[in-house]
């Protein structure tokens, strides 16, 4: 890990430090507003998180085990460093195997990063698929 670099943890929710890292986040409104949605909790979602120097989440990303990328959040001041950071540690947690996500389009770059292409847009979305096999 280089000196700017946050630590990554990959957890799930059954990880004892899952709810004390992000549960603070799970039900904050601007969280909401900044995916889109509310991020779920769901069992067998492995979750990457990133972590600053005093160990305070400021950022994640889940994937579901049908291969949705979801819930990409990082704190306003880390957004550009983060996302793209999160998605490649995601991909490479998930394995050699296909995956997709529906981002805000602010999130799109990252994944494309990752070996994601767009497949569909929406009015405020874009969906995006990787192949099997692709790496960051």
């Amino acid at each position: 890990m280089a000196p700017s670099e946050p630590e990554l943890l990959t957890l799930t929710n059954e990880d004892e430090r899952f709810y004390p890292l992000l549960g603070p986040f799970l039900a904050r409104r601007e969280v909401h507003k900044a995916l889109g949605g509310p991020p779920f909790d769901d069992d067998a979602k492995t979750w990457t998180v990133a972590l600053a120097p005093e160990g305070t989440a400021i950022g994640f990303v889940g994937v579901t085990r049908t291969g949705a990328l979801e819930s990409l959040y990082a704190v306003p001041s880390e957004r550009d460093t983060l996302y793209p950071l999160l998605v490649r540690a995601a991909v490479r947690a998930a394995g050699d195997r296909a995956l997709h996500a529906t981002v805000t389009r602010e999130r799109t770059d990252a994944y494309l990063s990752a070996g994601f292409a767009i497949t569909a847009q929406l009015v405020n979305f874009d969906k995006l698929a990787r192949p099997r096999g692709t790496t960051p």
